[in-house]
């Protein structure tokens, strides 16, 4: 009897224990969460964007990278290292770039996919460019979401301030006519500034939609910072899921990555693309080609030889034709102007004829950028042809 009491007795101080230990834990939640409010009234702090140390504001040509940066970078689930050196090109090391040198120079630039995001430099094809031409010095000024008005701006600011080259080889993306369409445009100053999609235009926003629809916030996601925050990292594990294992058919749906009506990739197939603000599709082209034309004498100008490139997206191979509008546009452009216009539809449409599981070969599985064997196949036209 005595020893039946003793251990109920011992059950009743457990759970006592439990029971306090639970409510001081609620406590200290619902104190945290009071204390979260007060001080962080303008949104949740878990949730705030984190400081890219690596992208950097410019008053000259609206972005680039932080110069000597020796770190890491994400792209999706992809963390590689990056350098760069004291221009802020990404580079093979952080390194001190004098102004002249004694040898020819050529420098790159574009948007992410010159960047090459989620590979290593040495993988990139400006990276496997600078490994078969060691005499040559090269540069990679490209950065992620840049377009012709940026090429002009850059370029003309490391020249003014004392940079010499011999030629400027230019990678315009597909994404570079929508970009100018909507997105940059110069101040009553004369200065380039990057604007934004209205927060309206829902069905204008440059990112795909993603695999896995975000579901409603639940109640307890609505009322507590922490809550919305462990809502928030179990959507971004069950997407990184969704998208690993999605099928080409749930990645082609309407407005999702792969789908013929993604509406910056779309332009060089279909007369029904929207989304390129007041100017539309031509206007904006034409908007593009006369930065080009710019940049084009500006080079003249100082001797600077100029070469133009092109390539495909995953949509130009799935809904296009080897002789894109996007090719036609740039090749009839250098016509009398470019060294070399470096067409690299033909290699990505031969590859398409081998491999049926292309998309995956050759881009990051649900992205539109080049994965290393993307880059190499660029790279060994670019190499093959250069000379």
């Amino acid at each position: 009897m005595s020893m039946s009491w003793s251990r109920k007795n011992s059950t009743y101080k457990l759970f006592r224990i439990l029971f306090i230990n639970f409510g001081l834990l609620v406590s200290l939640v619902v104190v945290t969460e009071i204390v979260l409010h007060l001080v962080y009234t303008g949104g949740n702090p878990f949730l705030a964007p984190v400081k890219n140390e690596l992208r950097v504001r410019d008053p000259h040509y609206t972005h680039g990278l932080k110069p000597n940066f020796n770190g890491f970078d994400a792209w999706g689930s992809n963390i590689v290292p990056i350098f760069t050196n004291s221009l802020g090109f990404r580079d093979a090391a952080v390194r001190s770039v004098p102004m002249t040198v004694d040898r020819k120079r050529v420098i790159f630039i574009g948007d992410s996919f010159t960047e090459s995001p989620g590979v290593p430099y040495e993988q990139s094809f400006v990276g496997l460019f600078a490994q078969a031409f060691p005499a040559i010095d090269v540069l990679n000024a490209g950065v992620s979401s840049y377009a012709p008005s940026v090429y002009y701006e850059k370029l003309k600011y490391f020249l003014d301030a004392g940079l010499k080259f011999d030629e400027a080889v230019v990678y315009i993306d597909i994404s570079d006519i929508q970009d100018e369409g909507v997105f940059y445009s110069y101040d009553q100053n004369g200065v380039l500034q990057m604007g934004v999609f209205q927060p309206t235009a829902n069905v204008c926003s440059p990112v795909p939609l993603p695999p896995l629809p975000q579901p409603p916030k639940r109640w307890w996601e609505k009322v507590s910072y922490m809550g919305e925050f462990l809502g928030q990292m179990r959507y971004s594990a069950e997407l990184a899921r969704a998208l690993g294992r999605a099928t080409f058919e749930e990645l082609s749906k309407s407005g999702v990555v792969y789908s013929p009506d993604y509406t910056r990739a779309s332009w060089t197939y279909s007369e029904n693309s929207s989304c390129y603000g007041p100017l539309g599709i031509d206007a904006s082209i034409e908007k593009a080609k006369k930065q080009l034309d710019r940049l084009y004498e500006l080079l003249s100008s100082r001797g600077i030889a100029l070469s133009v490139g092109v390539y495909p997206w995953p949509q130009q191979l799935l809904y296009d034709v080897e002789n894109s509008r996007q090719a036609r546009v740039w090749r009839d452009w250098c016509a009398g102007k470019c060294r070399k216009f470096f067409d690299h539809f033909p290699d990505f449409f031969a590859y398409k004829t081998q491999d049926p599981d292309f998309i995956r070969s050759l881009y990051f599985w649900g992205d539109f950028h080049f994965n290393a064997k993307g880059n190499a196949l660029l790279a060994n036209g670019l190499i093959k042809n250069y000379e």
